[in-house]
């Protein structure tokens, strides 16, 4: 089947229904071959939707279906950001239109040749050059700037480096590296971290089987490293824990403790214990269980990361998906869920013990106002960069008051 029927299907899955673009083309009947290029072309897509949009729709008459937008997307995209020549883009985009609609291929090649005759538009709407849905950019606008947006925003627009945890001599690993021919740089806010191209093919890497990394970006990582622990024995729990990154990291800055990684979502359960395994973190129980009802007595952990369920917002580079799959409405509902995971991780956590409240979503809703009752040590957002994702992280410190009564519930 063509790449480009496959990558129209796919795009149309996640506006129309609001599929993941990872799982719509993990499920696609696609050739192994193609499965590069399919993701460049959905993910340029998705990176560059509103531009994109301006650009073709000058140029239609009357509102296109879904399938056809779809269509016009791609081929405006590959136009617009692919070394395809031009005249492959538009009459590939247009022999897809002949399987998937054939009625409207003739109304895709008349504007798809009309955006080969015209520069792009350029005039954009303030959303349209941020590439955010309206209602993103106005509340990014309003909290941090329109200058702030419009700087960090163009890091949304670009392919994310590849960011690993390395867990053995990091300067040594680079040097290694780099002598395989591959770039490689320290990254700043972790000392565990390292910086690859995009696309480096993560299991050729030295040390992989070993255990010496683990794929994780470094504003996730500076959310571990936040985290303060007042004894070497602690009993540390890393809640929502899959696929494993974070815990594996408390486990190589901890040894001496015990950690339980919780995660609800049986699916994810094989992943998280695969690469812990792999990681040889030795020190780490998994266990499945939900976070907003733990499992554990009060005050009767040493040390939490809470990583909440989110939008995603801080990591549309990797996931661009995601301005597409939340409006306000659901921002709104994973606010409240986060307030109910932080009352319940505040719970359990020893008098006077931190833990470390983290989101890769930088909308204030999702941030500052989950805290409003907790008592914050210090916080910080991490605008996305060409190095690192978005992310917010805040280290909490538990209440001096907690009452010490037996629950029934199984001691940690």
């Amino acid at each position: 089947m063509s790449v480009r029927i496959v990558a129209i299907r796919v795009l149309d899955q996640v506006f129309s229904s609001h599929v993941k673009a990872g799982t719509a083309m993990a499920a696609a009947d696609c050739e192994e071959k193609d499965r590069r290029l399919l993701h460049e072309l959905v993910y340029g897509v998705l990176r560059h939707f509103y531009a994109l949009e301006a650009d073709f729709s000058r140029f239609c008459k009357a509102k296109p279906d879904a399938i056809a937008h779809c269509a016009l997307l791609l081929g405006t995209y590959q136009i617009r950001h692919m070394r395809i020549p031009t005249h492959a883009a538009v009459s590939e985009t247009v022999a897809a239109m002949d399987k998937l609609q054939p009625k409207a291929k003739g109304f895709v090649n008349a504007v798809l040749r009309r955006v080969t005759e015209n520069e792009p538009p350029k005039k954009l709407k303030p959303h349209q050059r941020t590439e955010l849905p309206k209602w993103i950019y106005a509340s990014w606008r309003d909290a941090f700037g329109a200058e702030a947006v419009l700087h960090f925003s163009e890091a949304l627009k670009q392919p994310p480096a590849l960011c690993l945890a390395v867990f053995e001599n990091r300067a040594a690993w680079i040097e290694r590296v780099q002598a395989m021919g591959i770039q490689a740089e320290a990254g700043a806010l972790s000392p565990y971290a390292v910086l690859l191209p995009s696309g480096a093919d993560v299991i050729s890497l030295p040390g992989f089987a070993e255990g010496a990394f683990t794929v994780m970006d470094q504003a996730a990582q500076a959310a571990v490293m936040a985290l303060n622990v007042n004894r070497p024995d602690a009993v540390i729990v890393d809640l929502c824990a899959a696929p494993g990154g974070k815990t594996a990291m408390l486990s190589k800055r901890f040894p001496e403790a015990r950690i339980i990684a919780v995660e609800l979502n049986e699916k994810r359960i094989p992943r998280l214990i695969e690469n812990l395994q792999r990681l040889q973190c030795d020190n780490v129980a998994v266990l499945r269980a939900d976070a907003s009802r733990l499992p554990f007595f009060e005050a009767s952990v040493d040390a939490l990361i809470l990583d909440a369920p989110c939008s995603a917002s801080g990591i549309l580079r990797r996931h661009p998906d995601a301005k597409f799959l939340h409006d306000q409405d659901e921002v709104a509902k994973l606010a409240c869920l986060q307030k109910t995971l932080l009352t319940e991780a505040l719970r359990v956590v020893n008098d006077g013990a931190e833990l470390v409240y983290a989101v890769c979503s930088i909308h204030p809703q999702e941030n500052e106002q989950v805290l409003t009752c907790a008592d914050v040590v210090s916080s910080e957002r991490l605008f996305p960069s060409a190095s690192h994702d978005g992310f917010f992280f805040a280290s909490i410190k538990a209440a001096e008051s907690h009452t010490k009564r037996n629950t029934g519930k199984s001691n940690a």
